[in-house]
């Protein structure tokens, strides 16, 4: 694994975080929300987070359990 890979997953995990904060507030405004393809992403980032070094691992969990919790709320709103 690269030493960039960590830092590169970090960035898109907050890169989808960004984007499901700004679901969230058109969500609250009543907008209409399509989450298809979330899943699929979800899914590769954690991927990628499996084949990061095991020292490594524990830093990304912490950013994918953050990002699990705005699913869940962006899902309770739509």
């Amino acid at each position: 694994m690269s030493a960039t890979a960590l830092p590169a997953l970090l960035a898109a995990l907050d890169s989808l975080e960004t984007t499901l904060k700004l679901a969230e507030a058109l969500a609250t405004g009543g907008r209409s929300i399509d989450l298809e393809g979330l899943d699929a992403e979800v899914t590769a980032l954690c991927a990628a987070a499996l084949s990061l070094p095991a020292a490594e691992q524990a830093e990304a969990g912490w950013a994918l359990r953050r990002l699990h919790g705005r699913v869940e709320r962006l899902q309770r709103l739509v």
